[in-house]
């Protein structure tokens, strides 16, 4: 029996996983290439006619994604298996839709969005990497894993982020809720997880960055409390390399954040 079609002008939900490598982040931009910018080529293509799609978040240049949810409006009927084949084999081999989803027509992909969670990897040894190059940030000296780990805890809750928010940040209030995060080693790696509600422009690379300063000794342990308190951006550390950093979901599920606040507390 044939896969009944799905109808035109039935919003859908892309699940996108991409390697950020050679893009320069999300969103369209003029004379750049972005993965919007591919996700909707591809689209264009198949419906014959131009798409745009929105999505749950914005990515920076270099910056990778396991899932980052974007909805659209199909322009034509299609079968959904004919249309996740069809998007794939025009996408660029960096980037992946791993399965689509019709939503009602009122969903948006942003605003329905309820919390999201973001992976920083450092690789920490002498010898720098090769095969991992493009998805770490390669630190060579040790590093204070200790200090690094308390320095963490400051950050979980309700607070106003502006020490960690990039200066050309288009928004209104600076003040986040981050329900859990954590620092640990996996294998030569060091892994800071944190997930949140939502998060500022450049926020988790500068809570990196922030973090490496305490782990190379320039700053305390005990500096993440009074660099919040100071919300200055002169007073956190440098904004950390794009390439360590990945959104690894966006969920639109509240439940999720309990789950997030409770694994990410397991010290």
């Amino acid at each position: 029996m044939p896969e009944p079609l799905i109808p035109k002008g039935r919003r859908l939900l892309l699940h996108l996983a991409f390697d950020g490598t050679a893009y320069a982040g999300w969103q369209v931009q003029p004379n750049q290439v972005t993965v919007q910018g591919a996700v909707e080529k591809a689209l264009s293509r198949l419906c014959d006619r131009p798409v745009r799609v929105h999505a749950a978040s914005r990515t920076d240049t270099g910056v990778h994604a396991e899932h980052l949810p974007a909805h659209f409006d199909l322009e034509r009927p299609f079968a959904a298996t004919a249309l996740l084949r069809g998007l794939n084999a025009l996408l660029p081999a960096d980037i992946l839709c791993r399965r689509l989803e019709p939503v009602e027509p009122d969903f948006h992909a942003r605003f329905a969005a309820c919390g999201k969670l973001y992976r920083y990897r450092i690789l920490n040894r002498p010898l720098r990497p090769l095969f991992r190059r493009p998805f770490v940030l390669w630190e060579s000296r040790p590093l204070d894993v200790a200090a690094m780990a308390a320095a963490v805890a400051p950050l979980v809750g309700e607070h106003d982020f502006a020490s960690f928010c990039a200066a050309d940040a288009d928004t209104t209030t600076t003040v986040r809720e981050v329900v859990g995060a954590r620092l640990g080693p996996v294998g030569d790696e060091l892994h800071l997880e944190i997930a949140g509600t939502g998060f500022l422009k450049h926020m988790v690379r500068a809570i990196a960055g922030t973090l490496l300063e305490v782990g190379r000794g320039r700053l305390p342990s005990g500096a993440m409390a009074p660099i919040l308190s100071a919300r200055d951006r002169t007073t956190a550390g440098p904004t950390a390399q794009p390439q360590g950093l990945c959104l690894v979901e966006v969920s639109y599920d509240a439940a999720q954040l309990e789950q997030w606040r409770a694994d990410l507390g397991d010290q």
